[in-house]
This record gives structure tokens, sequence and C-alpha cells, in this order.
């Protein structure tokens, strides 16, 4: 597995992650030092179904309906215009690089993108998503595994992108957590693990690639990045742009939550390995700038049912 980062290394000390200061290069992946504390995150379970139960499709349309009227009676103002930046490369070995990335409330977009491009992402672009529309814009209804948008829930690529099955009845993304115990992980993959047709897993440092996708999840003090939070990077072959091959999520310690939490974080960054991009409402989980929304929404889960709804190989 290869990783790639924006992140420049603060002044505090960095726990886990790799030191750099432009996007890695397969020599500069794993961890420059010890792994960070996980907490009680060690001993946790691949799943919680107790508690997490997968949802059934007459739930899935109950939660798609009630957060269309949510929407409805909600300030939908927003504190800056949506945009998405993304950093697409081709690697010297002829795979494809996606970043995808996440910022605090309030950050200046077209700062962002100078900050990226002089950490070394050449190809960040700042640009207004748009995605196909699908048959239903307020529940599921005639919807197919290849449409791209459900209400304002997004799919991270048009045409969309997933995971394969492996042989197994639905995809497996197996999320290997070296996050600090102030990373709510956990949490955020049972939650993840709710969706029908592809299931979330958890494990803390060990992960068996027999059968399942293992997918890094890393934190570190990454210092003042300009509101850069996060980062979720995704791994394809061409011509298949669709299938998913490799991915990684970033998570900075150096910014302390206030107007956003560190269980919304993580749950945002989760979303988009899965398949999710940015939802379009401001008070989704999945919206460009996270904020203190934790819970995975309706339409997120609904049209990651419908993307694995067929088997995908």
């Amino acid at each position: 597995m290869v990783a790639a980062s924006t992140f420049a290394v603060g002044l505090g000390p960095a726990s886990a992650a790799p030191r750099f200061d432009s996007p890695m290069t397969d020599a500069e992946y794993g961890p420059a030092g010890p792994l960070p504390d996980p907490g009680d995150k060690a001993r946790s379970p691949l799943t919680d179904l107790a508690a997490y139960p997968k949802l059934t499709s007459g739930q899935l349309a109950a939660k798609v309906a009630a957060e269309s009227v949510a929407r409805e009676s909600a300030d939908q103002r927003e504190s800056a215009p949506f945009m998405e930046l993304t950093d697409t490369s081709t690697l010297p070995d002829g795979r494809v690089r996606v970043t995808h990335f996440t910022f605090i409330p309030g950050t200046d977009a077209t700062k962002a993108v100078k900050s990226l491009r002089e950490r070394g992402f050449k190809n960040v672009k700042q640009e207004q998503p748009e995605a196909k529309p699908n048959a239903s814009d307020s529940g599921i209804g005639a919807f197919g595994p290849n449409d791209c948008a459900l209400g304002q829930a997004r799919s991270v690529t048009c045409p969309n992108s997933w995971w394969s099955n492996l042989g197994r009845n639905n995809p497996v993304v197996l999320f290997n957590d070296h996050s600090s115990a102030a990373w709510p992980t956990t949490n955020a993959v049972y939650k993840w693990n709710q969706t029908p047709n592809i299931d979330s897993w958890y494990t803390w440092n060990n992960c068996n690639p027999s059968n399942v996708h293992c997918v890094d999840v890393w934190s570190g003090n990454y210092g003042d990045t300009g509101g850069l939070i996060g980062e979720t990077v995704h791994y394809y072959i061409p011509p298949n742009h669709g299938r998913i091959i490799d991915a990684v999520v970033r998570l900075n310690d150096w910014y302390q939550p206030d107007t956003w939490t560190r269980n919304a974080m993580v749950t945002h960054e989760l979303g988009h390995v899965l398949g999710l991009g940015h939802n379009q409402w401001s008070g989704d989980v999945m919206h460009q700038y996270v904020g203190t929304r934790e819970d995975i929404g309706g339409e997120n889960p609904a049209l990651l049912a419908q993307i694995y709804s067929i088997d995908r190989q």
C-alpha cells in the first residue's frame, strides 16, 4: 500500500505519521515513530451489530424522507462557496492516485488551493461538482447502481467508484486503525457498517488482506495546514477508474475541535473511502466543511447501498 499527504510536519511532536511536506512516494510509506496510544480501541471487535444493525430498505427509505423534511426546515445558508478540491496524479507504475481534501469551517478555498500546490500537489483542482441526476431526487424510487446522486448525496466520482466483492456476498472494507485515542474510528466504522450491501469492519494495527480490502487510517501532528484537517486517497488502475484498488486516510491532530468534532471528521473521511463524495447540504456529515453532525444520514447510506446493489468485480 502507498500513501499520499499534503500535511507538513508541525512544531509539536509527531505521532505515528511519516515526516513529509509533499505527496509521499512508496519508499516513504509507513510510521516514522511509535504508534500512538489507541486507548480502548485496541480491544474493539470487528463490528457492533447489536448497537448498529444493518438498515432495512424500509428504514433507509424512512431516513431519506426524514432528511428531505429536515433540509426544508433548516437554515441552508453556506459560510463559503461549495467547491470540490481534488488532486489527480499518475504514478510511475501507472496507477492513478486521487486525493480528496476536507477542511474546517471558514477555510478560504482559493488560499487552500495555493497552499496545496506549494506542498507539491501540482494537479489540485478547484471545481463545482456536477453529478448526473438520478431517477428520483426525493426518494429511493427507480434508482440504479450507476447513479451518482441521491438528493444531496454524491458519489466520490462520476461514473462512481467502488470496492470489489472479492468473492464475498458484500465487499468488506477493513479499516486498519493506527490513529490515537482522540479519534473515535471504531464508532465511525460501526455506523457505516449499517449500510446494506457493503460491510465496514474495524481492527487496530492488524489486517490480513484475505478477501477483504485493508484501508489504513493514520493520525499525526501535521501542524497548521491552512484549515486542512483530513484527506482520503484512492488508487485506481487505468483504464478502470471505477474499481478502487487501495485507499488511505490521514487525520491532522494539530487542530482542536471547536465548531466541529473528531467523530464527525473521521466519519466523514470513512464515507469517502467507501465511495461517497461531498454532500451538497451544509447540515450533512459529508459536507465539504466538517461540522458537528455525526450520524451518517439517510441519503448517504442509501446511495452507497444502491452502488453496491450489484456484484462488483
